[in-house]
């Protein structure tokens, strides 16, 4: 939760200089962190759960959909790239809240090994 906290600073408090103000978006505190790569690329998670143990990387996918909601045009893909058993619904409802697309693989070789090939 510390991690949250340090973050939900750069996101939310201050004036030009957090993320959610809109300006000098180049330029916000969380600029030359990773939390820049989230909010400014597309995603593909691969080998992640996102189970709820994970807080941290579950709340910032939900402050980038908050993002998105408040910035449409700077919205961004991100996909959830899986194989075996179905994702459980309440992941699924998550992912999908969050702006995430699902693609389930038939097999984990299709997943790590097949694009290098």
């Amino acid at each position: 939760m510390g991690s949250v906290e340090r973050a939900r600073g750069m996101f939310h408090k201050g004036s030009e200089t957090r993320l959610f103000s809109g300006k000098n978006v180049n330029e916000w505190r969380g600029y030359q962190t990773w939390l820049h790569v989230i909010f400014n690329n597309d995603l593909i998670f691969m080998g992640l759960e996102l189970n709820t143990t994970e807080v941290f990387l579950r709340w910032l996918l939900i402050e980038r959909a908050k993002y998105f909601r408040k910035f449409p045009e700077r919205s961004k893909s991100a996909f959830f790239v899986y194989s075996g058993d179905d994702v459980s619904k309440g992941q699924r409802l998550f992912l999908d809240s969050v702006g995430f697309k699902l693609v389930k693989e038939p097999t984990y070789d299709d997943i790590y090994q097949t694009p290098w090939v």
